[in-house]
């Protein structure tokens, strides 16, 4: 009779549970719809950048360092003096020069008149003409002293000049190598400092070959068939700044791939550095357009998730069920990714509550923004 009447109860109760598991709320969470914005996607890299003319300043004769005329670290100029060695055994060499040009012009000149008195003396057979060539031939050589008299003091010139070292290029002149007192040799093998040019610089990245195909299609169907065009900008931030606020353009692309990374070197050039941020071999990242502005799709970041080798979002269908959506990324937009593929801009999207769901769970959608919570 008891068993009876439990069995009695457990029926009339069983009907009670289902309902209660039917009206059961599902797992709150929070969606979005994506974000629907017409942009222009960017393609972003990490790159080194580089001093657009850097010259390393050698003495090109040798002797005692007598002077430096510069302060490290500040702005030169073309043509500035920087350097002063002892100029004594320079001037000797010339004034020694000198004396060898006078020298070979007294000699070519008595030559020009033992060869003119042998002319007229052949003539009057007062001479044999063995006796004149042998004039002429003295004269010849006499003419050959004076031009290697002439290089001589040319080189002596020259090496005077040398002795004043002198900035070859404008820039930022680095902190000096050597100090007053010192031999410098005559060979160049000592570097007394260098000077870089801060405006223009370059900045220099790898591409990988994937990339490099899509732009050079791009290019192609344009009818370019380069990369080098004041055309293709790029844009520089640096490793403390948000945004992206150097302008520049690519001047130069390598003419091969890396056998052993898989990548092309590519070369931007900015024109504007007056405040000196864009230091030569200092970090940066550089953007370069993925194409032309279009309408694109965008969820927060912490919308997607990783599956195996695939990124994932979780969606809400209509019977509040969550749907696992694998999607395309693109780059990065003002805090939000581009999705590529696969999302519809009607999809409810999961932005929080992430990790108390998995697909086919019910849910509690509350609906918000797709950059934050509704107020």
């Amino acid at each position: 009779m008891k068993v009876g009447l439990l069995i009695a109860v457990c029926l009339v109760a069983s009907p009670l549970v289902m309902a209660e598991e039917k009206q059961a709320p599902g797992v709150p969470v929070t969606v979005s719809y994506p974000e629907r914005q017409v942009i222009t996607e960017w393609n972003e890299f990490t790159g080194r950048f580089e001093a657009y003319r850097r010259v390393e300043v050698r003495a090109r004769v040798g002797g005692y360092l007598q002077a430096i005329n510069f302060t490290d670290g500040e702005r030169v100029t073309k043509g500035d003096l920087l350097f002063t060695l002892d100029p004594r055994p320079f001037e000797a060499a010339m004034a020694s020069a000198r004396a060898e040009l006078a020298r070979a012009e007294t000699n070519l000149a008595l030559a020009r008149q033992e060869l003119a008195r042998g002319d007229r003396l052949v003539a009057k057979n007062a001479m044999s003409q063995e006796e004149l060539d042998t004039r002429s031939s003295t004269m010849k050589a006499r003419q050959a002293d004076l031009a290697a008299a002439k290089s001589a003091l040319d080189i002596a010139e020259l090496d005077l000049e040398y002795s004043r070292i002198s900035a070859p290029i404008s820039g930022q002149i680095s902190r000096r190598e050597i100090d007053t007192g010192n031999l410098i040799q005559a060979d160049g093998s000592q570097m007394l400092t260098s000077i870089v040019a801060q405006q223009p610089v370059y900045f220099v990245f790898d591409m990988s070959e994937s990339d490099y195909l899509k732009y050079k299609r791009q290019r192609n169907e344009t009818g370019d068939d380069t990369l080098i065009n004041q055309t293709l900008a790029v844009q520089v931030r640096l490793l403390d700044e948000q945004d992206y606020r150097h302008n520049g353009r690519v001047d130069f692309v390598d003419t091969h791939l890396d056998d052993k990374t898989g990548t092309i070197r590519l070369r931007a050039v900015f024109d504007s550095n007056a405040n000196g941020l864009l230091l030569p071999g200092s970090f940066g990242r550089v953007r370069l357009p993925a194409g032309e502005p279009g309408p694109v799709l965008l969820i927060p970041d912490s919308a997607i998730m990783a599956d195996m080798n695939q990124k994932v979002v979780m969606v809400v269908d209509e019977q509040n069920r969550v749907q696992s959506r694998a999607v395309e990324l693109g780059p990065e937009h003002e805090g939000l990714r581009v999705i590529r593929s696969g999302l519809e801009q009607q999809d409810r999207v999961i932005t929080k509550g992430l990790l108390r769901v998995r697909p086919g769970v019910l849910v509690t959608p509350q609906q918000a923004n797709v950059d934050g919570p509704a107020s």
